[in-house]
């Protein structure tokens, strides 16, 4: 089991590989399975469910999450009603764990071990019984930009617990969850490369950095450090700025024929409407946006 995670990590990382932490937070919200051991109690039990996600990203490499899961499960089982006979009954179980710990960013590859809570409920027949116990979790996922600050993110787990509901000493659950959905950053960390400050108007009279204006991306760009167009000023609500690029990105293409200068740059946006950039994220990882040009 441990080995197929470890794949489909690997897989999901090639897909994704233009991820960078840049956040100071992350919300993630979306669909979770897990594969339950009952410890031969009875057959491993498939739930389906929801994860909710909170961390906060001190640097580059480090955050602390907080992760909240919920589980739910039915299904149909034969209970005795006397000595002669039997009769079918719906049995259900839910499953609420509340974790956290820390996690390492890898860009785009993220692992975390978080450890909290588990709630455990199961009914049967009017009967109900819960209990709670420690959840431990290890493992991580990949998490790459759509746009702006939405990311997708898919991620899975080994889960340990402890329970034993139908009463008796507990048993340990080696358990497996998987999950996928939607992430929003929330804010944008100060890095050497980007001082946290309001950002300055690409109309400002004397620019820090000087460099070409283009109007058509709401961005002033100067020659890269070794080719392209590297951001150097953006207007606050320009087209670069809500496609989600940022000052000291390296434009490289556009509509994957690539631009070596600022003045290439501008002669390829010449007469479109809309257009897909090329980027080197802080000059370092490739990623894409499609960009409506102003005019």
């Amino acid at each position: 089991m441990t080995r197929h995670i470890c794949a489909l990590l690997f897989c999901l990382a090639a897909s994704g590989f233009a991820v960078g932490q840049d956040s100071r937070a992350d919300l993630f919200t979306g669909y979770s399975y897990v594969n339950i051991d009952t410890n031969d109690l009875s057959s491993r039990q498939n739930a389906n469910g929801w994860e909710l996600a909170l961390s906060g990203n001190f640097n580059k490499w480090f955050a602390v999450e907080g992760d909240g899961s919920g589980y739910y499960k039915s299904f149909g089982v034969n209970v005795a009603v006397n000595e002669f006979g039997t009769a079918s009954a719906t049995a259900k179980v839910t499953d609420y764990s509340y974790a956290a710990g820390p996690r390492i960013n890898l860009r785009p590859v993220f692992i975390h071990v978080l450890f909290g809570g588990d709630h455990l409920t199961g009914s049967l027949s009017g009967v109900s019984a819960s209990q709670d116990g420690l959840v431990g979790l290890a493992g991580g996922g990949v998490q790459f930009k759509i746009a702006g600050p939405w990311s997708v993110r898919t991620s899975a787990d080994y889960a340990y617990t402890r329970h034993n509901i139908f009463g008796g000493p507990s048993v340990t659950q080696n358990n497996v969850r998987a999950s996928v959905g939607i992430v929003y950053s929330f804010g944008r960390r100060s890095t050497p490369e980007q001082p946290a400050s309001t950002p300055r108007s690409i109309h400002s009279e004397a620019p820090a950095v000087a460099g070409m204006k283009i109007v058509a991306l709401g961005a002033i760009v100067a020659l890269g450090r070794s080719a392209g167009a590297e951001i150097t000023d953006l207007a606050p609500n320009g087209p670069c700025a809500l496609a989600g690029l940022n000052v000291g990105d390296v434009i490289d293409s556009v509509d994957g024929k690539p631009v070596k200068t600022p003045m290439e740059l501008a002669a390829e946006l010449s007469g479109r409407d809309k257009v897909r950039l090329g980027y080197l994220l802080r000059g370092n990882w490739q990623s894409e946006a499609v960009i409506v040009l102003a005019h």
